[in-house]
C-alpha cells in the first residue's frame, strides 16, 4: 500500500476514537475515571518513546542536532503558548452552575478538538511520510492520548446539555478534521522540500510538552499509586520499543 493509504487509514482510526463515549454510556464516567491515571500514565510511556526511538534520531538524521534541537525547542514553545490560548476558549469547567454558560461550554469544546483534531492529522501524516515504522509508533501514541481526552469530552458535552446522541455525533463530525489535516499536510509537504526533518522535531517538541505539562501533573496526586504509576509508563516505552521494531524488521 501507498503511504497515502495509511495516513487515510491511520486517520480514520484517529477518528473513530471520538465514538468512545459510547462505551461509557455502560460503565459510567465514576468508574471511567477510576481508571483513567492507569490509562494516562501508559499514554505518557508512549509518548516519551516516539520522541527519543523515533522523531528526535529521525530528524537529527536528516537536519543534524543543532537544528534539530532549534525546531524540538520551538516545538515545544510554540505548543505551550497555543495549549494556553486554546485553554481560555475551550475550558472544561465541570462546576460553572450559569445555563447559557454551560451551553456554551459545549460547542467551545467542538471548537477546540477541531482545531486538535486537525493537528493530530497533521503529526499523523508527517510521521508516515517521514518513515513507515514512526508513522505507527506515533498513531499509537496519538491514540493512547485521545482515548480519554475524547471520552472526557463526550461528557462535558452531555453535561453542558447535549444528548447523548447528539454528543456522539458531533464529536465524531469534528473529528473528521484529522482526515483534512492529513490529507492536505500529504499533499502540501510533497512540494516543499526540507519539510520533514523539521517538522519531525517540532512534533517531537510538541510530545515532550503534551507529556511534561498535560499528563505527568496527573500522576503525582496520590504517592501510594506512584509504583504502578511507573510500571505503566515503563510499559508504554516497552511496547512501542518491541512494536516499532517488529514492524521494522
Amino acid at each position: 500500500m501507498s503511504t497515502f493509504i495509511y495516513i487515510i487509514i491511520a486517520s480514520i482510526i484517529e477518528s473513530l476514537v471520538a465514538l468512545t463515549g459510547i462505551l461509557f454510556l455502560f460503565i459510567g464516567y465514576k468508574k471511567f475515571k477510576k481508571y483513567l491515571p492507569n490509562l494516562i500514565s501508559f499514554s505518557v510511556g508512549t509518548f516519551l518513546a516516539v520522541v527519543f526511538f523515533e522523531l528526535i534520531p529521525e530528524s537529527v538524521e536528516i537536519i543534524g542536532i543543532d537544528s534539530a534541537s532549534m525546531y524540538i525547542l520551538a516545538g515545544f514553545l510554540f505548543f505551550f503558548i497555543f495549549s494556553k490560548v486554546l485553554h481560555w476558549y475551550h475550558h472544561h469547567d465541570g462546576d460553572c452552575c450559569d445555563d447559557e454558560q454551560i451551553k456554551s461550554s459545549g460547542y467551545l469544546v467542538l471548537a477546540g478538538d477541531f482545531i486538535h483534531n486537525f493537528i493530530d492529522g497533521i503529526i499523523i501524516a508527517l510521521a508516515f511520510m517521514a518513515d513507515f515504522n514512526i508513522g505507527i509508533a506515533t498513531t499509537a501514541a496519538v491514540l493512547f492520548h485521545e482515548f480519554p481526552q475524547e471520552a472526557s469530552d463526550f461528557f462535558v458535552m452531555v453535561h453542558a446539555g447535549f444528548s447523548k446522541g447528539r454528543a456522539l455525533f458531533f464529536n465524531f463530525l469534528v473529528s473528521l478534521s484529522t482526515i483534512i489535516g492529513a490529507v492536505l499536510t500529504y499533499f502540501l509537504a510533497n512540494k516543499m522540500d526540507g519539510l520533514i526533518g523539521p517538522a519531525l522535531a517540532i512534533v517531537a517538541g510538541n510530545f515532550l510538552y503534551i507529556s511534561a505539562s498535560d499528563l505527568l501533573p496527573e500522576l503525582t496526586k496520590d504517592k501510594k499509586t506512584l509504583p504502578l504509576q511507573v510500571a505503566l509508563i515503563l510499559l508504554g516505552i516497552i511496547v512501542i520499543y518491541l512494536a516499532t521494531g517488529l514492524i521494522h524488521e
